[in-house]
Formats: structure tokens, sequence, C-alpha cells
């Protein structure tokens, strides 16, 4: 071959590659500014307030979040089964909602499938019809469409139940039909609303794993909402999570898990213990005692006030009478006299501790010794306090090492 031959096949090979970076980065879906707000006699309710979001060719993201927090309606307005009060929804490069220009195509052409929490399946059909449905609505030709309805049955491995019809299933086996109906169409984004809320623990996580097999081998991007911090933390990309209408913070699984944004974010994502704390005559003080490892996060403001949080994995409890060995150098210690103790299954002992008129939580194995009563020394490591300042913000050192 020629050097200039090499060359061609070279620029060729790099533009082939950068364009599918480029393709990579593209987001799939995207809302700028978007707001919902629903008008009712007594009050205007706000759903969804001025919400920013993108969603990456390809990636899974889950957005988290209690009920009413408006998760579910932002879906509905990237579907367009809900029209936003104001915003731009753009999905596979094109703009399918603005309200300044007026534009709102039509659910049904934004090429999206759509798993509801109730599955939504037509009773008086069966499984290969549901499946074909909208298949058949988009004008798929027979053969091409039998195809697709056994392919996509044989990925979600129900093949067997083509002829059966939805009262003849599970509720396992109605869920990966809907996500069957879903796939079928080969939409540009999945949008999954608590897909998994109406299953039983087990196969809650069965399917979580289900869902994720599918999305490795098919490489879909995806939408996903629910309520469970477990759901989101195993299954997104990025985890989003909402309050009052609004994003309260974005990250990966781990940077939301290990450094959750406010104290909003730190409680449900399951962090139970906290006390407020002041920086008085050069120490750090609560109702009922001193907290020792934190006082450089202050600096040297004066009636500064923080907010102390840690996961009851991260605690550890130490009788009193033991405070010399009750926490290596560098840990964050706290006094507080033990509520109740209950032995668990395995010899776990989970401790509730009174620390300043809150309840701390503890969870430990070699402990037996401390009773309901005593006084004790509650120690966590470094990376394993949550710091916030008077607003909410998290301050720096907080988490993970202080990373």
């Amino acid at each position: 071959m020629t050097t200039e031959a090499t060359l061609e096949t070279t620029m060729e090979k790099n533009m082939a590659t950068n364009t599918a970076e480029a393709d990579v980065k593209r987001p799939e879906a995207s809302v700028v500014g978007l707001s919902k707000s629903f008008v009712s006699k007594k009050r205007d309710v706000h759903a969804v307030r001025g919400i920013d979001l993108s969603i990456r060719k390809g990636e899974y993201v889950v957005v988290l979040g209690p009920s009413g927090c408006g998760k579910s309606t932002l879906m509905r307005c990237i579907a367009g089964l809900e029209q936003p009060t104001a915003g731009t929804v753009r999905l596979h490069g094109q703009t399918v909602f603005d309200e300044k220009s007026g534009v709102d195509v039509k659910p049904e052409a934004r090429n999206v499938g759509m798993v509801f929490q109730n599955y939504a399946l037509w009773p008086h059909m069966s499984v290969e019809a549901n499946v074909a449905y909208p298949l058949k609505r988009r004008k798929v030709r027979g053969p091409e469409r039998s195809a697709r309805v056994a392919e996509v049955l044989e990925t979600v491995e129900c093949s067997a139940l083509a002829k059966r019809l939805p009262a003849e299933l599970s509720g396992g086996q109605q869920q990966r039909i809907a996500l069957a109906r879903a796939l079928a169409s080969r939409p540009s984004l999945m949008l999954l609303d608590e897909p998994l809320s109406n299953l039983d623990a087990l196969l809650r996580v069965s399917l979580r794993s289900e869902l994720l097999r599918l999305h490795r081998e098919l490489g879909f991007t995806a939408l996903h909402i629910t309520h469970d911090q477990a759901e989101a933390l195993e299954m997104g990309d990025r985890v989003v999570l909402m309050r009052d209408g609004e994003i309260e913070q974005s990250g990966t699984p781990e940077e939301v898990y290990t450094r959750p944004a406010s104290p909003y974010a730190a409680t449900f994502l399951g962090v139970r213990n906290k006390v407020t704390a002041t920086l008085s005559n050069g120490q750090v003080s609560y109702d009922g005692g001193w907290i020792r490892g934190v006082d450089n996060v202050l600096g040297t403001t004066e009636g500064a006030t923080i907010k102390v949080f840690a996961r009851p994995k991260d605690v550890r409890v130490t009788p009193q009478s033991q405070q010399a060995q009750a926490a290596p150098t560098g840990d964050v210690t706290l006094e507080g006299q033990v509520a109740q103790v209950v032995l668990s299954e395995g010899g776990t002992h989970q401790f509730i501790v009174d620390v300043g008129g809150a309840q701390w939580f503890a969870e430990q194995g070699d402990v037996a010794t401390v009773r309901t009563g005593d006084r004790v020394v509650i120690s966590v490591e470094r990376s394993g306090v949550l710091l916030y300042d008077k607003d909410g913000r998290l301050l720096p050192g907080s988490g993970s090492n202080g990373k």
C-alpha cells in the first residue's frame, strides 16, 4: 500500500472514530428550562420547576425522589403525555417541544418506548398481540412485525408465553412483556416509570438484574423513575435526585451516595444519624457534649453552626470507661447514652444512642458489654462523616476521605 493510501485509510479510521465518539457524547434527550404547573381553584401546583437535564446516548439515568417530587411529571413531559408550561424538549437531535415557538410533536411521533408502573397490557389481547400492537400502529409489515415480536420475546425470555393472555401471567411475567412491547419498536429512548414498584422484594431484585442485562446487550438509552434508593444506586450510570420539582443533586451512584449534596439528600439516601453543633470558645459543642475531630472545618468563626451526619454502618460504640481506646486519632467522636440494644440475626448488635436529644443508630457485632443506660463514646472515621453549614451546603472534607 502506498504512503498516500495508508494516510487516506488512517484519516478515514480517525474520522469514523471521531464520529462514533461524538455520537456517544451527543445527548439523546435533553430538557432546558422545563416547567410544568397544574392550575386549580385553590392554587397553582408547580410540579416541575425550570429543570435542565441531558441524557447521553446509551446512558442509563435514574431519577430518584419521593412521591410528589415531580419525577413522573418530568417523564410524561418528555414523552409528550403532558404539555409543559415552559421550556424545551429535544429528542434524538430534534426539538419535540418548545413553548416559545409552539412546537409540540405528538407522543407517537417521538420514538420513545414507555414502561408503566401498572404494566398497561391490553387484557383481551394475547402476549404476542400486545407486543405487536405498537408495530402495527407504525405500519410495520406482517413478516417483519412477526420477526420483531419473536425476537424481543426471546430477548426477555418469554417466548413460551406468546399465546397467553395477561391474566394468565405472574407480575414478573407481565412486566417482562411490557418491556418487550416497549423494545419492539426499537426506540431511541426508553422511559420506565416505577417499573418494579408493584413487584415483591425478591422479584424486584431479580428484574433489576434483568433490566441491566437488557441494557448491556441492546445498548438503549434509558430514563428510569423510582423512589427506591437501592434500585437507583444499583442501576443508574447516573442518579438524579429530585426535590419539590427541582434537581437536588446529579452524579454517579458513588458520588451521590458518598457525598450527598445537602441534608435533604443525605436523609433521603439513608443517613439516619445527625446532630447540630456550634463552635464556641474554640471547641465544637452540641446539646450534651463536645464533638472532637471536626474543629478545623469551622475555622475560627465564633458561633458557626454545622450539621453532622453519619450512617449507622460507619458508627462505632465504645463504653465510656474505655474512652482512651475508643477511637483512633483523627476519628470524629461524640458522647451519649444508650437508649436501646437489640441483638439482630447473625449476632449484630443494633444500638440506639441518645446524643444531645437526637437518636443515633449504630450497627456492630462485638460490644456485648454495652447495656441500656450506659454512657458511651461514639466514633466515626473521618471519611464517614458528612458536614453541612447552616445553609445546608456540604463542607470541604466531608465524606469519602474528603475527596
